[in-house]
């Protein structure tokens, strides 16, 4: 499966973004209407479950207020919690 090589940065990237979602006290639910995905879509995404397009994961970069290349160098570069 191609999503296995990238795994690990999958699986960070939803913890910062569940993290972000947090920090802008944002429900899973407000986040889904604002991208307008279904709230499945974050949840898994947050889980580590699902990959990103690069469409979806700009509109949640704009949602959260945070550049979309930021938040792709903070997978890489920083520990998210």
């Amino acid at each position: 499966m191609e999503n296995e090589k990238y795994k690990l940065e999958i699986v960070r990237l939803g913890l910062l973004i569940k993290e972000l979602r947090l920090k802008e006290k944002i429900t899973q639910e407000q986040l889904s209407r604002l991208c307008n995905v279904d709230v499945r879509t974050i949840q898994r995404i947050e889980k580590g479950q699902q990959n990103i397009t690069i469409s979806l994961l700009f509109s949640i970069s704009d949602s959260l207020k945070i550049e979309s290349s930021v938040l792709i160098g903070k997978i890489f570069f920083e520990n998210p919690q």
